[in-house]
């Protein structure tokens, strides 16, 4: 069997994600392989390790779960593979209409997969509904800048934001809350179940959904009535297989039972696989940022802890920042294919700094146990910090070694005890939507940015081939004419102590969660 060329959509996030995969020059048995990648060519089959936390665009921020909604949903602006501008994908036009308003024109004749109109009202819906459920898990904070949508007739809808000439604008639109969605299948408060969404088939991107088995296995179907930028899938369909163990993932790759394999494989394994003549190794620039974060109830002189002291959790945070050795976890744990990143922003963006390089370590990039010291010294710590560090497999079983190395490197400057733990990271996201909500996190210094890794396919938006109204439809257009509305791929790192994120306050914890008076 000879190479498969066919692509499918992979994740992309505003920023960016990495784009690596490995194909393998024999197509899976069933014949897959054999296509020349032309539509109705065949069907193609991807692996991941990477975990699907909820098919609902509401309730989910990540990118196992991106890659499917990828597939089955239409956005109003996407990314044209090999593309990093945002460009219409069921609008028909999108643009500035004034500093504070952004305007979108729908393409006539939109529907879903199961015969529903797809309208300016779901599009309505749908960012309003992602805003009023705010699910821990979700993507609500990505759309802080927007005060208002509105559906000026049912092909048009006006954005109104709350700061003006947001140029980032657009590529939130075309990133994790973008997802257009059924008002007719999906509820306005709460998250839908994912087999109660395939069934009914909600669907209106460039795949719809055959058949699926959550974390396991995903059918798609090539949508024949997909309108948008990507154009007609160039398969006749793919398929998504799930691996739990990223060496059975890196094996099915070597014996090619898949076509395309992307997130998560050890830098080892893409170093080994890149020696088989038999496989096919494809990197592309990224700009996914990695975080370390700190609740500032619970951390060390946290503010609901007995020796709570913000002076003092801050020189916790920051001489954290002054001991971790970035290109030390770059090159041991990575190989090499992340690389140190001092600041939010990834440095190949035009108009990035590294204001982060001088402000922590020694000013260069490297750590600094002298300037540790001295922090914790002048807030009036004299003893060892204990520090609970958690981590989750979402990025795959590298990160055990990363943060046994971070933990390594805070333990070494004798000012430091770690107590290093891992969570499976659907069990975390479990625990996450229930005691998030009422426990305020913030976000704190990131780690290392990615090179070149195994991480999405081919390029961020394109899979193998590319994967996909009744009661209320007049209660809708009512209200529709009531308002007539690589290059080098690589990871960031440890941006500084000082800034956080703050998530949704409540008056208390749920019971079993952080800060409930029974654990922490």
């Amino acid at each position: 069997m000879t190479k498969s060329t066919k692509t499918l959509h992979g994740a992309i996030a505003l920023a960016g994600i990495s784009a690596l995969a490995l194909t393998a020059c024999t197509g899976p048995s069933g014949g897959g392989g054999t296509s020349t990648g032309s539509a109705g060519g065949g069907a193609i089959t991807y692996g991941t390790t990477d975990k699907v936390v909820t098919l609902d665009p509401a309730g989910s921020y990540d990118g196992g779960s991106f890659m499917v909604m990828n597939q089955i949903y239409p956005f109003l602006l996407n990314y044209a593979p090999g593309t990093a501008d945002a460009a219409p994908d069921i609008a028909e036009s999108a643009s500035f209409t004034s500093p504070t308003e952004f305007t979108v024109k729908l393409k006539p004749g939109l529907k879903f997969a199961n015969g529903h109109t797809l309208d300016s009202s779901d599009v309505v819906f749908s960012f309003n509904r992602v805003m009023s459920i705010n699910d821990p898990n979700g993507p609500a904070s990505l759309l802080a800048n927007m005060e208002k949508i509105e559906a000026t007739d049912p092909d048009t809808v006006v954005f109104t934001l709350k700061a003006g000439n947001d140029q980032v604008f657009p590529g939130v639109l075309a990133s994790n809350p973008g997802p257009i969605v059924d008002e007719e299948v999906f509820p306005a408060d709460k998250i839908m179940d994912d087999d109660a969404i395939v069934a009914a088939k909600p669907f209106a991107g460039q795949y719809t959904i055959d058949s699926y088995k959550k974390n396991e296995l995903v059918n798609f179907k090539p949508n024949p009535d997909y309108q948008g930028l990507l154009g007609e899938a160039a398969n006749d369909g793919a398929t998504l297989k799930h691996y739990a163990d990223p060496n059975n993932l890196k094996l099915d790759v070597q014996q090619g039972n898949i076509d395309v394999a992307g997130r998560i494989l050890t830098a080892t394994d893409v170093a080994d696989l890149e020696s088989d003549s038999n496989v096919k190794v494809h990197k592309g620039p990224g700009g996914e940022l990695r975080y370390m974060v700190f609740n500032f109830d619970t951390m060390p002189f946290g503010a609901k802890t007995p020796e709570a002291d913000p002076a003092k959790a801050l020189a916790v945070r920051q001489a954290i920042a002054h001991l971790v050795d970035r290109d030390v976890i770059a090159s041991q744990v990575f190989k090499n294919t992340y690389t140190p990143v001092y600041s939010y922003v990834p440095k190949e963006f035009e108009g990035a700094t590294e204001p982060l390089k001088s402000l922590y370590g020694d000013g260069s990039g490297k750590p600094s146990l002298e300037k540790a010291k001295q922090v914790l010294t002048d807030a009036g710590i004299t003893s060892v910090v204990d520090v609970k560090l958690q981590y989750t497999d979402r990025y795959g079983t590298s990160a055990a070694d990363e943060y046994a190395l971070v933990k390594e490197q805070l333990e070494k400057s004798g000012l430091f005890t770690v107590d290093l733990k891992s969570t499976e990271w659907t069990t975390y996201t479990k625990e996450r939507r229930r005691c998030l909500p009422r426990l305020p996190a913030r976000l704190v210094p990131g780690l290392l940015r990615r090179r070149q890794l195994p991480h999405a396919v081919l390029h961020p938006r394109q899979l193998p081939g590319q994967p996909l109204r009744e009661p209320g439809r007049d209660r809708r257009r009512q209200q529709a004419a009531g308002h007539h509305r690589q290059g080098r791929t690589e990871r960031a790192a440890w941006p500084g102590p000082g800034s956080h994120r703050q998530g949704p306050l409540h008056p208390a914890p749920a019971p079993g969660c952080p800060g409930d008076g029974r654990r922490n």
